[in-house]
């Protein structure tokens, strides 16, 4: 058995070199997921979804869920700098040093020199860059501004700051100044035109019908307008986003950004991939999100969602699959003292409320940037 557990591990954690064949019907998603290295299905049966992902691999890690042993919440691993053979900066990394660093890409490509190529010219020329955005931002933040526009000028300002601040506990600092500042900029009662276009309700209308008439997502909707149910009245007012939601992970801090339009909106603690298996790059997320979903385990065994050996949380994003990188996405965790670790397989995992919100703020087809 130890050996027959010791070949499954070693086939997983790893990117795809080749296709394989797909699960049954029944198993609708392979996850590298799982805390202390158990691999896990998502599956619709008993699950309230939103369509259906494609069938992956039906392959598993299997190992004792109890058994893992973390860092502290919010350590990162220590690494040799001597052992990392030495790079050359990438072309396109090396141009955001001639540009304005004007959106949320610009500053990420500054902070990914900054921090993937320590003592090299052009880190330091990166963290010189980004500690001026972040000192005109805070200022544009500071700036004494009334109504709606000086409210979303102040979050802009912060949003940068936020952004441009490569220490994480700095970053931390901000975040309820930067939330504030995001609650008030979108606040229903003065939302601003260029982010929100208002709808009135209108007899007959249903809240799902306006979303999709809409080309928006019926329960970002509702968060956005300050709505506790989908229950809507005649006359009311809706605030529909005419931007799109976007995800920031910085992977070694164990963060998760939200932004609208570019924006910040929300942030959560997150756990990643032990050993650094969670993967780097762009990612969408897809159309099979799941609310409360059931767990197929490695050896075909069905832990409908609430049982104590169902592992998932209460929520399940996807990233859309790349031939390099399948079975990703973003969960809840039975495990929550396992935030601010590395923990899972490849996986983004948050706290059940937090990841309840999320699932709400971000539709399908939204953008994920994970940067190390």
């Amino acid at each position: 058995m130890a050996r027959r557990r010791s070949k499954r591990k070693a086939s997983f954690g790893r990117r795809r070199q080749r296709r394989r064949s797909g699960p049954s019907p029944r198993l609708v998603l392979a996850g590298l997921c799982g805390l202390g290295g158990v691999g896990w299905f998502v599956g619709l049966p008993g699950s309230v979804g939103e369509g259906t992902p494609p069938a992956l691999s039906t392959g598993a890690v299997a190992a004792d869920e109890g058994t893992e042993t973390a860092p502290p919440a919010g350590v990162r691993p220590a690494e040799d700098p001597g052992a990392r053979p030495a790079r050359p900066v990438p072309a396109e990394l090396a141009r955001a040093l001639e540009s304005e660093a004007g959106d949320a890409d610009g500053l990420l490509d500054l902070r990914r020199l900054a921090v993937e190529f320590p003592g090299t010219p052009e880190a330091a020329r990166a963290r010189a860059l980004l500690e001026r955005v972040r000192t005109a931002g805070l200022a544009e933040a500071d700036a004494e501004q009334g109504g709606a526009g000086g409210h979303l000028h102040r979050l802009r300002g912060l949003t940068r700051a936020y952004l441009a601040t490569v220490d994480p506990r700095a970053r931390r600092g901000l975040r309820e100044r930067a939330l504030a500042a995001s609650r008030e900029a979108f606040a229903p009662r003065n939302p601003p035109a260029a982010l929100f276009k208002t709808v009135t309700v209108a007899p007959g209308d249903v809240l799902a019908r306006i979303a999709r008439r809409e080309g928006s997502d019926y329960r970002l909707i509702m968060r956005l307008s300050g709505l506790r149910s989908d229950r809507i009245r005649v006359g009311q007012r809706l605030l529909v986003p005419r931007v799109p939601v976007s995800v920031i992970v910085f992977k070694g801090d164990f963060e998760l950004v939200l932004l609208l339009g570019g924006h910040f909106l929300r942030a959560y603690d997150v756990a990643t991939g032990k050993d650094g298996r969670t993967p780097e790059g762009i990612f969408e997320i897809g159309k099979g999100k799941l609310v409360n979903p059931d767990w197929y385990s490695p050896d075909g065994k069905l832990y409908k969602f609430g049982t104590k050996e169902n592992i998932l949380g209460t929520r399940w994003l996807p990233f859309v699959n790349t031939p390099e990188h399948q079975g990703f996405g973003i969960h809840g965790t039975s495990f929550p003292e396992s935030i601010g670790t590395e923990a899972s397989m490849g996986c983004l995992r948050l706290r059940n409320p937090d990841v309840e919100e999320l699932y709400d703020l971000v539709p399908p087809g939204s953008r994920v940037r994970i940067v190390r």
